[in-house]
């Protein structure tokens, strides 16, 4: 599929994985609608793209109402979506009796509340688009379990169930549903935790993955893709 003219939904695009691949999907010629919670961010990332062909919004897209909102504009704006990029995510480590429910609920809205809010509110527009598709990045944390962070890997492997169930259901409007599982990236999704940088994938990296399966042809469904970084 050739990037051109396509109008593109990527959230979690302040930053990170999210910026990057809309830098990429801009510099092939799509039409963008980036959102993420802080406008600030959002407008920092857009200054580098063609004004004319972007549009960027805040959202909590944990809320509905706000989701909705967002839709209402990118079909005022582009009248159709021929791909929605779920990139928004959160994950809060540590030991499960020290956790909040608070917390909790913080990771998987991010991670799981935030794609399923996403994906309803884009179906109608998506069925308008040209070989609509909607790609979720999860993460290998939701394939194989580890000890520091159980949140995360419960909300991903919900995400990657998620897409799964909902590729089969949404073959019925010819909207493809994939997802991609990168192992960690080098973003600010780390914080101020300590991390060798040297052994995380880069956020262009990951964007390769994610355009590949953008631009897979319209009789091509891509499932999951793994991801991970190789050093010596």
């Amino acid at each position: 599929m050739d990037m051109n003219e396509r109008v593109v939904v990527v959230t979690g695009a302040g930053g990170g994985i999210g910026a990057a691949l809309a830098t990429r999907l801009a510099g092939q010629g799509a039409q963008l609608a980036l959102t993420s919670r802080s406008q600030e961010k959002l407008d920092a990332a857009a200054a580098l793209l063609d004004q004319d062909r972007v549009l960027a919004r805040a959202a909590d897209l944990t809320d509905e109402d706000q989701v909705r909102d967002l839709f209402s504009a990118v079909g005022e704006r582009f009248g159709r979506v021929d791909a929605l990029v779920n990139v928004a995510g959160l994950s809060i480590p540590g030991p499960v009796a020290e956790t909040s429910l608070e917390d909790y609920q913080a990771v998987w809205n991010a991670n799981v509340t935030t794609a399923f809010l996403c994906s309803k509110h884009a179906v109608g527009l998506l069925t308008a688009g040209e070989a609509p598709q909607i790609v979720n990045v999860s993460s290998v944390a939701g394939l194989n379990p580890n000890p520091v962070a159980p949140l995360y890997c419960t909300a991903k492997a919900a995400l990657e169930m998620f897409t799964r169930a909902f590729a089969m259901q949404a073959k019925e409007q010819r909207i493809r549903v994939s997802a991609i599982s990168p192992g960690g990236t080098d973003t600010g999704f780390w914080g101020d935790r300590p991390i060798d940088r040297s052994k995380l994938l880069s956020a262009e990296e990951v964007t390769h993955a994610l355009m590949f399966v953008l631009s897979a042809g319209p009789g091509v469904q891509v499932g999951s893709i793994e991801l991970a970084p190789f050093y010596p």
